[in-house]
């Protein structure tokens, strides 16, 4: 094993500090991004597009087994979301695209919304059955179109206009969801002017948001701000307080997950990353997050499975391969290690630049 070590050993450090990078990478963009609850059209749930450049084409079937091309709606606008059944943000997403669909149907707005073949197919039925859902369900084989849209937290609403760009996007979900896709999409539609949308925006968000949620907020921004100065333990305060005031900030649990590994506080670390299920029980994030608290405790065999389910949940399992690699490595298993370092290196490269 030794021999295979040193014969390995430059891809290996080359493979490791890539991961390093990638790390730093990955906790630059926790500070500085809202991963699950950004405001609408900031770009971040799908990484791999660009606001006013076509969205690339596709055919995949709906639950039928028809199938439905993105070009084929051309000269209407589209309503493309990304779901997962059994997420309760998805499914109140699913409901509001019923509604969504009644009012804009007949203007000339397509609503399609997309989920994993990789999820239980009947189970997807019985949910379009009790929803009574009247418009398409498709199914994503092989998560093929998750990866080329970069799709980074579910769920997702792209918004395309009549010539086929993605023109707007509303990641997660809130309560002005609805009002916010319609008065958008009628935008495209030319029924009323930008001016007018940004102004009813302007109002659900301060209708929404209570005073303990904006000072939530205001903690966690002040939080990041630390961070990004290099003052870690004075960041804590400022999430746990956030936490105290919004306990569904996701953000600020992840955040303070990360410090507290850092800190080597293995139960309090993964105390924060356990609660981010109460809110997405499908986080990646929080799995990698625990994943690294096993590792560090060394339940190698506890952390594998938890970086094997983020892998499969992820459509850019890059860090996750990286801490997968790591564990193998841990574990004695060197090919395993380099065949799982160099995916992650791939993903890596294959990124577009900023």
């Amino acid at each position: 094993m030794g021999a295979m070590l040193e014969k390995g050993g430059f891809l290996r450090s080359v493979l490791a500090e890539a991961g390093r990078r990638l790390f730093a990478s990955a906790t630059a963009v926790l500070v500085v991004m809202g991963l699950f609850f950004a405001s609408p059209g900031d770009g971040s749930a799908f990484r791999k597009l660009e606001e006013g450049k076509p969205l690339p084409d596709f055919t995949i079937k709906d639950l039928q087994g028809m199938d439905h091309t993105l070009s084929a709606e051309k000269g209407k606008v589209v309503v493309l979301s990304f779901v997962k059944v059994d997420q309760d943000r998805s499914i109140k997403v699913l409901n509001s695209l019923e509604e969504i669909n009644g009012i804009l149907k007949n203007d000339g707005v397509t609503v399609l919304a997309v989920t994993s073949q990789t999820e239980d197919k009947a189970a997807i039925q019985a949910l379009v059955d009790k929803l009574s859902l009247s418009y398409p369900v498709l199914l994503d084989e092989g998560q093929k179109l998750y990866g080329e849209y970069g799709l980074f937290t579910f769920p997702a609403t792209a918004l395309v206009d009549q010539e086929g760009s993605f023109v707007f996007e509303y990641s997660s979900y809130s309560s002005d969801f609805q009002d916010t896709i319609v008065n958008k999409a009628k935008v495209l539609l030319g029924l009323i002017s930008e001016e007018d949308f940004q102004k009813s925006a302007e109002k659900t968000e301060i209708v929404e948001q209570s005073p303990e949620q904006k000072e939530a907020a205001r903690n966690l921004q002040t939080a990041k701000v630390l961070l990004q100065r290099g003052f870690g333990t004075k960041a804590i305060p400022k999430l746990e307080k956030a936490l105290e005031l919004d306990p569904t900030l996701v953000e600020a649990r992840i955040l303070t997950g990360e410090l507290y590994v850092q800190a080597e506080q293995y139960d309090k670390a993964r105390e924060q990353f356990e609660k981010v299920f109460e809110v997405d029980p499908n986080s990646t994030e929080a799995r990698v997050g625990i994943a690294s608290v096993l590792t560090a405790q060394g339940d190698l065999d506890g952390a594998e499975a938890q970086l094997l389910k983020a892998v499969t949940l992820n459509p850019d399992p890059t860090l996750a391969l990286y801490r997968l690699g790591q564990v193998y490595e841990k574990k004695g298993q060197v090919q395993k290690a380099m065949e799982t370092y160099r995916d992650a290196l791939e993903r890596l490269l294959k990124k577009p630049s900023k």
